[in-house]
């Protein structure tokens, strides 16, 4: 009976395990899916056998986690060992999860101190980010030690709560998997060996870097050399990556075929003899990242050569998904070359507002300038927001400098420029210019203490472009061989659109001037208003042409309106009540106005009337009267006429600076009382009219009267008393004492006289005078020639004229 018993006992045993064996797989998904599917891990294959030596042999499983797929094959298994031929991973982007906030916890492995040691003979990892799979082998010789070869060389370490190990990599095996277009990375060379460590929160890397970037931009090759130790730190709760860089060394060199990168200017070769072809960049202790805000302490790049050059980029933070919005940075630059004395920049950078300052000093100008300098020193400081996709605000300092400059056949002295330039939110614009100058010169011209202010507003936003200009100009003197103006201010306003309109208030030796001119690329009319003003002002230029002349009262005015371009321009002019002094000649209440124009580099002036009250040159010259006009450049007096000794004179024409022409003077009616007794110490006493007509020659500065004639008008009567010369003949010739004794009281019938003058003055009468002796009863035909210096004469005539001693007294000691 218990035999039977156990037949039927153990035929349900072998029944049940003949079952479970036949239905393993269906019995044993059934036992651990649901506890796997509690891991998040979904089996979705697995298919084992047990072999005759009692191990596991699965042909296939099949296991999903977070949307990675791995499938393992041939599979055997036993109390010692794992063996995996092969392996397939496929990584995929890992899904969304509602436990994506919660962090990440240290390392707690509940680790066997005894289980079979796995390998894995081949694995394939897949992903769309690896332009290749990767395939590797893994071996674990110890519990918990695991040593990777095939692409990637590696060991590893596994504990309770650490996982540490080694790895190598190359550019060689980067290049294979990474699936990237980016051309740098075929020129880029590098190899590590790094020791890391994950304590389930933190990672860790650590080891040596050697890496070289040859890239070739057109002529231009680049080589930059990385060498050194690199520490990487990530956290996984704070998303917080690390670098250590300080123990980097990096090398950047250039090929001087790189400076023909440079477009082809003036300035090319300047600047390629600045630029250095090596450089060292210096990174900081630490580099981190964290949270998409990137932090770099200091990077430092620096040439290595006598063109110094040394950037300081310090404090640097962004945002890397908006890396210009949000960068904060300073910058610093020093550069100094054999032709730079030195060049500095400091700047700071807060998302869209930059602020700093710089400041430049060269002994001399680069050669490309057309120009030669001394002493160049450019300073100032900016502050500028909201440059990035739109147009800045704030503003722009700078200040300029120069010892001494020579450009453009001008040199100038101690010239200091100050520029500031600012605009707002609503786009309203100010630059303003200041600028002082201690000297400059232009050919022949010399302008001394210069100081000008110079300010443009405008608005810069939708619409035509309307700038409203204003300057004030100060400039102590303009000094030429022919002339020299002092104390000049200009007051200028003016529009800027599509021309130019302004207004240039102006004093020249306190002359007063207003200029109008609309400037544009067609025209360019102008008009100058002369307001009506006391001609004394015009003293000072007058004295610099006659030093001796000098205008004593008067007012002028006028208007000229024109085109700059075509060089033409209309004129009206006018002089009232206007008096003038020169050496001991005055004239007085000269009045005129006139009307010209200029064209083609010709003045001409219309036929105007001019009016002169008086005229004293020792003898007095009364209301004068004439034309004058220029044509062609060639000023012409014609029709003159006044009153003189009691009668009148005439002049027909005269042209001003011809220097060969005669002018027919002619005089009637002229008191002969008046002319003879212009020596009233003579004795002489001539009365009667005289008529006459001197041709003066004008040749080539000299003056000269040539067959010139008086002739008497009407009778007349000459007396001669207590004349020294005219008793000293008689004591001397007694027997011409009667002949000459009828000249002493003589009725004269007929006049007739030869005139020549020469340049020297020296006057030469011919004299026939025919006359009636009332006392004698006797007729007289007397001839007599006479020989005097008329300049002499007038000379002292002018110096006895008591009405032109007053005036020289008051105005000559003035000076104006």
């Amino acid at each position: 009976m218990f035999k039977r018993v156990g037949l039927i006992v153990g035929a349900v045993l072998l029944s049940t395990l003949l079952l479970g064996y036949v239905f393993r797989l269906p019995l044993l998904q059934w036992a651990i899916a649901p506890e796997l599917k509690k891991a998040g891990i979904t089996l979705s294959c697995l298919d084992f056998s047990i072999t005759s030596e009692l191990n596991i042999h699965a042909d296939k499983v099949c296991v999903n986690y977070q949307n990675q797929q791995l499938q393992l094959t041939g599979i055997t298994a036993n109390t010692k060992s794992v063996d995996i031929k092969n392996a397939v991973l496929t990584v995929n982007s890992l899904p969304k999860s509602d436990n994506a906030n919660q962090g990440a916890k240290n390392l707690d492995l509940a680790l066997p101190l005894n289980r079979p040691l796995i390998s894995i003979k081949q694995l394939i990892v897949k992903s769309d980010e690896l332009n290749k799979p990767l395939k590797i082998s893994i071996l674990e010789p110890e519990l918990n030690k695991f040593n990777v070869t095939g692409d990637i060389n590696a060991s590893a370490i596994l504990t309770a709560n650490k996982v540490s190990g080694q790895f190598e990599i190359n550019d060689t095996f980067l290049k294979q998997v990474i699936n990237t277009k980016n051309t740098l990375i075929a020129d880029f060379n590098f190899n590590t060996q790094q020791a890391f460590s994950f304590d389930g929160i933190e990672l860790e890397l650590n080891g040596d870097i050697s890496s070289q970037l040859a890239h070739t931009y057109e002529q231009c090759k680049v080589n930059v050399l990385t060498t050194g130790k690199l520490t990487t730190h990530f956290n996984l709760n704070s998303q917080a990556l690390m670098f250590n860089t300080d123990l980097l060394n990096n090398k950047i060199n250039l090929t001087p075929s790189c400076t023909e990168l440079i477009p082809p200017s003036e300035y090319a070769g300047f600047i390629s003899k600045q630029v250095p072809l090596n450089w060292q960049l210096k990174l900081p202790q630490s580099i981190s990242l964290e949270a998409s805000k990137l932090s770099v302490p200091v990077i430092n790049l620096m040439s290595e050569s006598d063109k110094q050059f040394d950037i300081l980029i310090t404090d640097t933070t962004l945002n890397i998904t908006s890396p210009l919005e949000y960068l904060q940075t300073n910058l610093s630059a020093q550069i100094n070359t054999p032709d730079i004395n030195n060049i500095s920049v400091n700047a700071q950078l807060s998302g869209a507002v930059i602020k700093g300052d710089y400041a430049v000093i060269l002994e001399s100008l680069p050669e490309f300038v057309p120009a030669t300098a001394n002493g160049l020193s450019l300073s100032g400081h900016f502050n500028i927001s909201e440059f990035i996709d739109s147009k800045p605000i704030g503003l722009i300092n700078a200040k300029l400098t120069l010892n001494s400059v020579d450009a453009f056949d001008m040199s100038a002295v101690q010239y200091q420029g100050d520029l500031t330039a600012k605009m707002d939110k609503q786009l309203n614009a100010e630059v303003v210019l200041t600028q002082q100058l201690k000297s400059a010169e232009y050919k022949e011209f010399k302008v001394t203490d210069i100081s000008n202010t110079l300010t443009a507003n405008a608005n810069l936003g939708v619409g035509e472009l309307f700038a409203d200009l204003t300057a004030k100009t100060n400039i102590k003197a303009v000094n030429s061989p022919d002339i020299k103006l002092n104390n000049i201010k200009v007051e200028s306003t003016g529009l800027q659109s599509r021309a130019l309109k302004a207004t240039h208030h102006a004093f020249i030796n306190d002359v007063e001037l207003v200029v109008n001119h609309h400037m544009s690329s067609q025209a360019h009319p102008f008009e100058v208003i002369i307001p009506e003003q006391s001609t004394l002002l015009l003293n000072a230029l007058i004295r610099q042409f006659e030093p001796l002349a000098q205008l004593t009262e008067g007012e002028f005015n006028g208007y000229i309106s024109g085109d700059i371009n075509l060089q033409n321009a209309l004129f009206n002019m006018g002089i009232s009540h206007t008096s003038a002094l020169y050496n001991d000649y005055l004239a007085s209440d000269l009045n005129s106005v006139f009307s010209g124009e200029y064209n083609s580099g010709k003045l001409n002036v219309k036929p105007t009337t001019f009016n002169l009250n008086e005229f004293r040159a020792g003898a007095v010259v009364k209301a004068i009267e004439g034309q004058w006009q220029v044509n062609n450049n060639t000023a012409l007096i014609n029709d003159l006429k006044g009153s003189v000794f009691g009668g009148e004179f005439s002049l027909d024409s005269y042209t001003v600076g011809k220097p060969n022409q005669v002018a027919n003077v002619k005089f009637e009616n002229i008191d002969a009382s008046k002319l003879v007794t212009l020596d009233d110490k003579s004795g002489i006493v001539l009365t009667g009219r005289l008529a006459g007509s001197l041709p003066v020659h004008f040749d080539s500065g000299k003056i000269e009267i040539i067959d010139g004639s008086l002739f008497s008008q009407g009778t007349g009567n000459l007396k001669i008393t207590n004349n020294a010369a005219f008793d000293s003949v008689m004591q001397q010739q007694q027997e011409l004492q009667p002949v000459l004794g009828l000249l002493t009281n003589l009725d004269i019938q007929k006049l007739n006289s030869s005139v020549a003058l020469k340049n020297d003055g020296w006057l030469k009468l011919g004299v026939n005078l025919q006359g009636y002796n009332k006392a004698e009863q006797q007729q007289v035909n007397f001839n007599y020639n006479h020989e005097e210096n008329v300049f002499t004469l007038l000379r002292a005539l002018r110096l006895s004229d008591e009405i032109t001693q007053k005036v020289e007294q008051q105005y000559s000691q003035k000076g104006n």
